[in-house]
């Protein structure tokens, strides 16, 4: 049986198989596959093998490709070449061989607070697997090299080129560590340069530990940003070369000069101390806030100087939002409440200072 000119595309796959001829020779119990596609402008695919349905299923297959574009949707957009065996044998598959990632663009925005992990023993209703059928074992032995070419990522104020080598095995565990060239860092208005910056894989994929600082160089001091531990939890924590004191090295790093007598200097050093506050206890607040009902919590600072102040916000239903602001460094507390009238109209009423209702109108272009 063979297969000419086929195509195989569509949203949800990563990648699209143009030009698809598949040769299968049946024989008994068995069929020996051979086919070869094309992806892209240069992506070239191949499968072959063999598949028995003997006594029980029994599969033997090859996979191999060079440049072939794989779309995960909304991150990135990668050039994979992989060189795998995929082999199923008493209902135990095993993935083992090389997958070569040299060059892409992954690009990560901002994820809303209420996008959290869901928890191992929470059952979903109307998705519960069948009792008394175990899922099916999978044997992996995959190793990952990663930006041979250049691999960029950018997302949560980093820009930088992944490199690096992991080796995946069973359930997901992973080995090894890819690392962050030529990056930069924005954070409390400056552009920081990535000094040290690595993701060391030792365990569940998903759960990797962070080993980044960020610096900024002013005459003789370097004054930056190191994040540690694991990437669900990571540790924040401002230092300087040589060692000063947390309030001068913040000095250096958010206005670039030692700490002045000015009141100013003072505001701003509180407000990025503060937003750096509320980037450590943003997992426990937005929790809180779950608990109590509101969606897509999030905790910052508005304003500057004297007017700076902390702002909570959520949603309490799909069209009515809070939000409620408190001074720093002024006794003034703001309530409002929006309601969404339509897609790009909103009714607000605020109560602060003064009282107020207005209504907005929103349009993108």
């Amino acid at each position: 049986m063979n297969l000419t000119a086929g195509e195989v595309a569509g949203a949800e796959l990563p990648v699209s198989l143009e030009d698809l001829s598949l040769q299968a020779l049946i024989a008994g119990e068995q069929v020996q596959i051979n086919g070869a596609w094309k992806s892209g402008e240069a992506g070239q695919g191949s499968l072959r093998g063999q598949i028995g349905w003997g006594r029980a299923l029994a599969v033997d297959l090859q996979l191999q490709g060079q440049r072939l574009p794989v779309t995960v949707e909304p991150y990135a957009n990668l050039e994979v070449a992989p060189d795998l065996k995929v082999s199923l044998l008493d209902d135990k598959l095993a993935v083992a061989g090389k997958v070569r990632v040299p060059k892409g663009k992954i690009t990560v925005r901002e994820l809303p607070p209420s996008t959290v992990k869901v928890s191992d023993d929470t059952v979903i209703v109307g998705h519960q697997t069948e009792e008394g059928k175990a899922p099916m074992a999978v044997a992996m032995d995959i190793d990952v090299e990663v930006g041979q070419d250049k691999l960029s990522f950018s997302g949560f104020g980093l820009t930088a080129n992944l490199i690096g080598h992991v080796h995946i095995g069973d359930n997901l565990d992973t080995r090894g560590e890819l690392s962050l060239a030529d990056g930069r860092y924005r954070a409390y208005g400056q552009r920081l340069t990535i000094r040290r910056a690595r993701l060391l894989f030792a365990g569940p994929i998903d759960q990797p530990y962070l080993d980044i600082e960020a610096i900024r160089q002013t005459d003789d001091v370097i004054a930056g940003i190191r994040l540690s531990g694991s990437a669900e939890q990571p540790t924040t924590q401002v230092f300087s070369e040589p060692a000063m004191s947390q309030e001068q090295a913040l000095s250096y790093l958010v206005l670039g000069r030692p700490l002045g007598a000015t009141g100013e200097d003072n505001n701003m050093l509180a407000q990025a101390a503060l937003g750096l506050g509320l980037a450590t206890s943003a997992g426990v607040t937005g929790s809180l806030a779950s608990s109590l009902g509101i969606d897509d919590f999030q905790l910052d600072t508005q304003g500057s100087g004297t007017s700076t102040s902390v702002v909570a916000s959520g949603n309490l239903t799909e069209r009515l939002s809070l939000r409620y602001g408190v001074g720093v460094f002024e006794p003034v507390n703001t309530v409002a409440l929006r309601y969404k009238l339509s897609k790009k109209v909103y009714l607000e009423a605020a109560s602060g200072l003064a009282s107020s209702l207005d209504i907005f109108y929103k349009r993108d272009f």
